[in-house]
């Protein structure tokens, strides 16, 4: 993929982190699904529905006639659907009818809606660590947490050519290294990486039109194997609810485990190629 389209996914998500973070707080429910359009009222101010959006006290949901929204609220482990034209008003614990048809509830999974309480999810992911423009790392993305313990390490660059590659643990000693012809690499089936344990890696390479080396840097981590396990309970089963799909696709962007967490944003985009914002997740 191009290096500008990079350079401009990693600028959108840096302006917006500190105001989805601040969004989250305070926040006690989000929008798991959202088919056709509404309004949110918060203070006197309206906003666009979105899927995703955090629900907090107070705050109005307007539903056109024909939409269909899922909104859930963490204090009742409950998923209310919604059809328009509707109105309701969110509550700590429950959704007050302002007009319209009552909603239809279903409840989810306890643990998977107490593990992704205060979740805060940033659109896209954080793909670049970079020291100089001509080249960006795509994967594994910096800070992401990783269940494969034999990843593939890739990267966006304006010129060919081979490159070298240093992957150390966090005590500085390098666990594997390589010169490669390309901009991607997968860890070698020898090489061990450790369940819990920190990794870093750097990219060099000599430019041929400047005569210059540069070079980028990222880390990541091998998820616990306590973490490995408890991912492995919570996650819904095949025939579960969108809703149940999205909260957990959340909760592993909240926790970057970003390489399973886009795995799930796919695997919902197949279901529902019609949710834009989960189509910008799943990239």
């Amino acid at each position: 993929m191009p290096i500008l389209r990079y350079l401009i996914l990693t600028l959108t998500v840096l302006m917006s982190q500190a105001a989805i973070a601040a969004s989250a707080d305070g926040a006690v429910g989000m929008v798991l699904d959202l088919q056709g359009s509404g309004q949110i009222r918060e203070r006197g101010e309206l906003s666009k529905l979105q899927l995703l959006a955090y629900l907090k006290p107070q705050m109005r949901i307007v539903l056109d006639a024909g939409s269909k929204t899922s909104l859930s609220l963490y204090a009742t482990r409950t998923v209310y659907q919604l059809t328009g034209p509707a109105v309701v008003e969110i509550g700590k614990d429950r959704l007050n009818l302002i007009e319209g048809k009552a909603p239809v509830s279903k409840h989810m999974a306890e643990k998977l809606v107490v593990a992704a309480e205060n979740t805060k999810v940033i659109p896209g992911a954080y793909r670049m660590r970079s020291f100089a423009p001509k080249i960006v790392i795509v994967t594994p993305e910096n800070g992401s947490v990783l269940l494969d313990k034999r990843p593939t390490f890739s990267w966006a660059a304006v010129e060919s050519g081979s490159y070298d590659i240093v992957v150390k643990d966090d005590a500085d000693k390098p666990v594997a290294s390589a010169k490669v012809t390309g901009t991607s690499w997968q860890l070698p089936p020898e090489t061990v990486l450790n369940d819990g344990q920190v990794y870093r890696w750097t990219l060099s390479y000599a430019s041929a039109e400047d005569g210059k080396t540069h070079g980028i840097a990222g880390h990541f981590s091998i998820a616990s194997q306590i973490d490995a396990e408890r991912l492995a309970a919570l996650r819904p089963a095949e025939s579960a609810a969108i809703e149940e799909w999205i909260l957990y696709a959340a909760m592993l962007q909240n926790r970057r485990m970003l390489p399973e967490a886009r795995l799930v944003w796919q695997k919902i985009v197949r279901q529902r190629p019609d949710l834009e914002k989960v189509q910008e997740l799943a990239q």
